[in-house]
């Protein structure tokens, strides 16, 4: 298991603790959907990888809305890094955010822990609605703050490392990383030689490219010479661009899985792509026939970046 990745989850959930308002903590329902993308594994995987951060007192994981089988809801739960400056802020965070909705909702005035100490008893009743989750993150934050404080040496960096790779031993994480199949050797060698070709009604659509004469020079030339001549000429950056906004996800896929794009470099900045084209679902709606494919290159990125036997320059 490459600590990267596991790495690469957990500054995920520090970054959003990072904001200074009520997105500040991720939800399990959402965060491990794009975990699962980010670092290209199977939600199973992710869900080990958070068991793992929460063992070695890397990040807290708590419920933030409880279980509800008459109304046939999942439990959810919001990680935290367990930071004490962080989880401080957080707690102020929602501390402010809970007496703004109280107040509203109840129009008085009153103060956090008196909230707290007045719906704590009835804290099911408001399951599920923007207060109960509210309510949930303020008081689990004052516990975690309390907690800390409390047990200030299991929350030093250095026994979070040692629980760290404690944790690592035991978890078996291994038997969760989806094997990539070996295609034929004569299959290889011959997807080597020859450059799949996108749809003709993608390429079409000159005008969403952001030269149009160069686009044109590589429509022709695209069919006419190998693919990493085509990328000699053109660079990475324009290749992809003009395959992302003719939706072509499923062929840059290919060429991912065929090793003709295998720089880390290339598949680095082709990921980088990606978080664009997702910000531009809500100005472009034609993106979100194509959500399936956009996760499923991006999960195909993520395995070549981690998980490939092959070398990846």
């Amino acid at each position: 298991m490459p600590k990267s990745i596991i790495d690469e989850i957990y500054e995920e959930i520090r970054k959003q603790n990072s904001n200074n308002d009520t997105t500040a903590i991720p939800h399990s329902d959402d965060f491990i959907r794009k975990a699962s993308s980010l670092v290209g594994a199977n939600p199973d995987l992710v869900k080990r990888i958070l068991q793992v951060l929460v063992n070695s007192h890397k990040i807290f994981s708590f419920e933030i809305i409880l279980p509800d089988a008459l109304r046939d809801l999942p439990g959810i739960d919001g990680y935290v890094v367990a930071d004490l400056n962080v989880v401080r802020r957080l707690k102020n965070v929602f501390y402010k955010e809970l007496t703004y909705l109280y107040n509203q909702q109840f129009n008085k005035t009153s103060q956090a822990h008196q909230i707290i100490k007045d719906i704590f008893p009835v804290i099911r009743s408001f399951n599920n609605t923007p207060l109960g989750i509210t309510a949930n993150k303020a008081i689990m934050l004052e516990e975690l703050e309390k907690l800390m404080e409390k047990h200030f040496n299991e929350y030093t960096e250095d026994y979070k490392e040692k629980q760290f790779n404690l944790e690592i031993s035991r978890a078996n994480l291994e038997r969760l990383i989806p094997a990539e199949k070996t295609r034929p050797a004569q299959e290889k060698k011959s997807s080597e030689k020859k450059m799949p070709t996108a749809s003709p009604a993608a390429a079409e659509k000159s005008q969403r490219a952001v030269d149009s004469q160069s686009y044109n020079e590589f429509i022709v030339k695209k069919s006419k010479y190998p693919l990493q001549r085509i990328l000699n000429i053109y660079g990475i950056d324009f290749f992809c661009k003009v395959n992302l906004r003719n939706y072509q996800f499923r062929y840059l896929q290919q060429l991912v899985k065929d090793g003709q794009i295998s720089k880390r470099s290339d598949l680095m900045h082709l990921r980088e792509m990606l978080k664009t084209v997702r910000q531009n679902m809500n100005i472009d709606p034609k993106l979100k026939e194509h959500e399936d494919e956009i996760f499923e290159l991006e999960k195909t990125i993520a395995h070549y970046l981690y998980f490939s036997s092959k070398e990846i320059k």
